[in-house]
């Protein structure tokens, strides 16, 4: 037998048939009939690939930065946030004004000149004078050269005694300038206040005042020995012009004491004291015009005009009209109160006179002996009345909450047992700043009605109702 060939003795293998890529005909695997990759497209993959992940880095960081801010945004709100403030509830007093023009009414007598001529004041305005005391000279026209001389003279012994002041002589002078400059700096002020004011109508009364101070300082230094013949020369001879022009010139001396002033209205005659029961409305209304056109007397004037005025009354009277204000609501048997605002001061201790309803207010006049001299210089002013009062517990009025003034009503932030509590209370009274207080009877318990010395938060926005603040 012939042995089996070893072809036959094998299995049939079949050889795995090749895969034919039906989109090309080109079989898998075949690298070298794989149809290649453009370049544009692999670069536009590329790009989207780099955009992609451009986008995703961006968005994480908006995301980190949105983060960041907000914690930011807690921390600074945190720290901006104000702190509770606490107080005590104490007793005060609210005080409501009635605005209105004052005018004031006194007595008053009216120095003329003898003859016309140049008017030299000495004294200063507003300064208490006696009976008999020298007030002004009035220098007659023609003697304008002597007038001349005396006035370089008084400027040469000025300055001849602050050399020699300066050379250390003349004990006690240094004091009497030094003085004199404190006096000086006040009327220096004052004119600051008027050129901030927009108002000029005082500076010839600020003038003479400054004139007379420094005639003053001129009469002390006259008193001290510099030990100097140059100096006594000059004396000598001021003294010669005062008497060659006193002889000729008028002088005006003071009939009564009082409080001279160089500021006149025309009023002085017919706005005294007697006036004050028969003084009408329309009176006060005419008189407040004719008030604002009052001037200082001038350096210039004629004979028989008058030049300064002298007031006698030791108390004034101030009329008023107050709008809104009843008859009722000014009972006689108070004390008021009448404040300046513009210059910061009250005229205390004052009694109504007499009182009129009139139109929608009232018309009333008060009578006080306080400032009197701090008024001299004018007829009228800007003022507030004092119309009631009101007496309890007071508290700010930024630490209510929900405040109705139609029904006073309103809470607080009380304090008690360490823990902040919600209290209504009753509005009594209040003003721009203040709120007067009680207990409403909505509290309930006893130690949720306030009273003096409670503690509550002055800043209700603060804080909230119910945290801990401390045992």
């Amino acid at each position: 037998m012939n042995p089996p060939s070893r072809s036959s003795n094998r299995p049939s293998e079949r050889r795995p048939e090749r895969q034919v890529d039906h989109r090309d005909g080109r079989r898998p695997g075949n690298r070298t009939n794989r149809r290649p990759i453009d370049p544009v497209e692999r670069l536009m993959r590329i790009e989207r690939r780099k955009a992609r992940s451009r986008a995703i880095f961006l968005s994480v960081l908006v995301l980190f930065i949105m983060l960041v801010m907000a914690v930011l945004i807690l921390v600074v709100m945190r720290k901006t946030k104000p702190n509770p403030q606490f107080l005590f509830i104490q007793k005060g007093k609210l005080t409501h004004f009635a605005q209105g023009n004052a005018l004031i009414l006194r007595d008053d007598s009216v120095a003329e000149a003898p003859a016309s001529g140049q008017v030299k004041p000495l004294v200063t305005e507003g300064m208490r004078v006696s009976r008999g005391q020298k007030l002004a000279l009035v220098i007659p026209t023609g003697l304008e050269r002597q007038l001349d001389e005396l006035d370089k003279c008084e400027q040469d012994i000025v300055d001849l005694q602050l050399e020699l002041m300066n050379q250390g002589k003349g004990s006690g002078a240094r004091a009497i300038y030094n003085e004199s400059a404190v006096a000086l700096s006040s009327i220096v002020n004052l004119v600051r206040g008027d050129v901030m004011n927009q108002t000029l109508r005082n500076l010839p009364a600020y003038q003479a005042a400054m004139t007379v101070i420094m005639e003053q300082r001129s009469g002390k230094l006259a008193a001290v020995d510099f030990h100097d013949a140059r100096l006594d020369q000059l004396l000598l001879q001021k003294q010669s012009l005062e008497q060659s022009l006193g002889l000729s010139s008028g002088t005006l001396v003071s009939s009564q004491p009082g409080i001279v002033s160089f500021h006149l209205d025309g009023l002085e005659d017919t706005l005294g004291s007697a006036v004050v029961e028969t003084l009408t409305y329309q009176d006060y209304r005419a008189a407040l015009e004719q008030a604002q056109t009052f001037q200082t007397a001038a350096r210039e004037v004629g004979s028989g005009e008058p030049v300064l005025r002298v007031t006698s009354s030791l108390e004034h009277f101030l009329a008023f009209y107050l709008d809104g204000v009843q008859p009722a609501d000014l009972p006689e048997d108070r004390r008021y109160s009448v404040a300046v605002p513009s210059e910061g001061i009250e005229i205390t201790n004052c009694r109504l006179v007499r009182v009129e309803p009139q139109d929608q207010g009232s018309f009333a006049i008060f009578r006080s002996d306080r400032r009197v001299e701090w008024f001299s210089d004018r007829r009228s002013f800007n003022a507030e009345l004092a119309v009631s009062e009101t007496e309890g517990m007071r508290i700010p009025r930024v630490s209510l909450i929900d405040f109705e003034p139609s029904g006073r009503t309103a809470s607080i932030l009380m304090v008690t047992g360490g823990y902040t509590r919600l209290v209504p209370v009753e509005i009594v009274d209040y003003d721009r700043e203040y709120a007067i207080i009680d207990a409403s009877p909505e509290s309930g318990e006893e130690d949720l009605k306030p009273s003096l010395s409670s503690v509550i938060v002055a800043n209700p926005e603060s804080i909230g109702e119910g945290e801990f603040i401390g045992g």
